[in-house]
């Protein structure tokens, strides 16, 4: 008489314990997913806020460079002798002044060109960091109105938000 393989696999019965384990790994692949999908939509959801604050930058850099060019062409005695305001009055806008909306809340609004910077199109430092710089800077020589952006982790990627905020090429 011929035996068997001392040891034969027998195949588990339907409720074999592993059924609680499959359970739990089920429910670790669903939690995952979830967790990316969350951290994919916030990603996204941050972006739009993020393009939403430059867009409205923009729009209050070209509010108050529209405002500096009229008071400009309607001349008159508040101009310097280079033909541009000497400051930017906040009465110009009423009761809405123009917000750097990267800017956080305690930043001063606009910073004048000092007189070693006459000659610039561009800040010295295009970036405002914890109220070191203003929200914008003009320069009255040139008429000239620029919108700061905060402090990026590189040099270079603020200077591109800087970029993309102002709609011109700047080397320091």
């Amino acid at each position: 008489m011929a035996l068997g393989p001392p040891f034969a696999i027998v195949p588990a019965p339907p409720n074999f314990t592993m059924r609680p384990l499959r359970a739990c790994i089920d429910v670790l692949i669903v939690c995952s997913a979830a967790a990316v999908l969350v951290t994919t939509l916030r990603m996204y959801q941050s972006g739009l806020a993020e393009q939403s604050d430059i867009e409205s930058t923009r729009a209050a850099l070209s509010t108050i460079d529209a405002e500096i060019g009229i008071r400009s062409a309607l001349g008159g005695p508040a101009l310097n002798q280079y033909g541009h305001p000497p400051s930017v009055d906040p009465a110009w806008f009423g009761d809405i002044e123009p917000r750097n909306a990267l800017a956080e809340s305690p930043a001063p609004w606009i910073e004048m060109a000092l007189e070693h910077e006459a000659e610039l199109m561009h800040p010295t430092d295009p970036t405002f960091c914890g109220g070191r710089g203003a929200m914008f800077w003009y320069n009255p020589i040139r008429g000239v109105v620029r919108a700061r952006v905060p402090q990026q982790a590189s040099d270079a990627t603020s200077r591109e938000l800087y970029e993309l905020v102002n709609g011109e090429s700047w080397s320091p």
